[in-house]
């Protein structure tokens, strides 16, 4: 939040390169200033998957998006913070302020907006029980979102502030660890997608100080994830698969080994359907405003991107060879170009 903008993106062009070859051909990346990237990438400058790039995050100042330092308040109307400024974060409180940074983020070429509304693990303001947005607020951004054809998604992890949500129109719910039996309930009515990761308490968690307020609120996290899951089986919500790994390099080298930690709770075909067709199903939301229309994303079809692994061995019965993408997968294809060959 502090590094300068510029090796920031220096760094990402990189990170990015080497994403696509993790065997990621196209991801959704729901704030952190993310656009230039995306842009980079379609024009041929960098080589990497196709993002779907929410922009900055918005959030209400000391909720999971406020990332400024203890002195910064009170703050002068119209100040911005560094990271405002260079569009990893968006600030905003009241529906009018809502809608002005809902409405920015859709004017430079984000696919779909993120909100934040609820406590979060990383950030320093917020315990993890606190609610974050009103209902008028979430409803200034999913009116500017539906305007130009697309949806919001919202950070979200306990029954209230996944309700509040839902309630103003909110079409998906990112992590959700602390939902109960009622929120499934209504999420399976309702349609909305639950987009869960395997979060645990183990090597790969996002690094926090032992001890800390912020790990304290991890371990919380943590322990609602099996029950996440479960509660998306049961109900037959749509579920899609992500990461959320964020300050931490190496973590990302793991993509895969977090895919594959979904066997306690599901098949290597479904999982690998998950991270396939499922996540495409919800990519494709973001409707005209989706910059990658003329092909089919997540199957093997004619008319489709043509984007192929060749693994070496079968993960329907190995599901770990996703692990490890440097050694197992030998070739990877990003619409139709070979990026990587290591057949003998």
């Amino acid at each position: 939040m502090f590094s300068d903008f510029a090796m920031l993106n220096l760094l990402a062009a990189k990170a990015t390169e080497k994403q696509l070859l993790r065997g990621f051909t196209t991801v959704r990346d729901l704030g952190g200033g993310s656009l230039t990237l995306a842009k980079a990438i379609d024009g041929g400058l960098i080589t990497g998957p196709r993002v779907y790039s929410s922009g900055a995050f918005i959030s209400q100042t000391g909720g999971h998006g406020d990332f400024g330092l203890p002195t910064d308040v009170p703050r002068k109307i119209g100040e911005l913070s560094y990271p405002e400024r260079n569009g990893m974060v968006a600030i905003a409180d009241g529906e009018d302020a809502v809608l002005m940074r809902s409405r920015e983020q859709l004017r430079q070429g984000a696919t779909q907006l993120k909100l934040m509304a609820g406590g979060g693990v990383a950030s320093d303001y917020d315990p993890l029980d606190v609610t974050q947005y009103t209902s008028k607020e979430f409803a200034a951004a999913v009116s500017a979102a539906e305007n130009w054809g697309t949806y919001v998604t919202v950070h979200a992890y306990t029954p209230l502030a996944i309700k509040t949500a839902i309630d103003a129109g909110v079409k998906c719910i990112d992590h959700g660890q602390l939902a109960d039996e009622a929120t499934a309930k209504l999420m399976a009515q309702k349609g909305i997608w639950w987009s869960l990761q395997p979060f645990l308490d183990d090597e790969d968690a996002n690094p926090q100080p032992e001890g800390s307020p912020n790990k304290l609120k991890q371990i919380e996290m943590t322990k609602g994830t099996s029950t996440a899951y479960e509660l998306a089986k049961k109900y037959k919500i749509k579920t899609a698969w992500g990461t959320d790994t964020l300050f931490e390099p190496e973590l990302a080298k793991k993509q895969g080994k977090q895919l594959a930690k979904l066997t306690k709770w599901y098949t290597p075909f479904e999982i690998l359907k998950m991270a396939t067709s499922n996540n495409a199903e919800l990519l494709r939301m973001s409707g005209k405003r989706d910059p990658y229309q003329k092909g089919k994303l997540g199957e093997i079809t004619e008319g489709a991107y043509a984007d192929l692994i060749l693994v070496d061995g079968n993960p329907l019965t190995e599901i770990n060879l996703v692990a490890d993408p440097e050694n197992k997968f030998q070739i990877i294809m990003k619409d139709g170009v070979i990026y990587k060959n290591i057949l003998n």
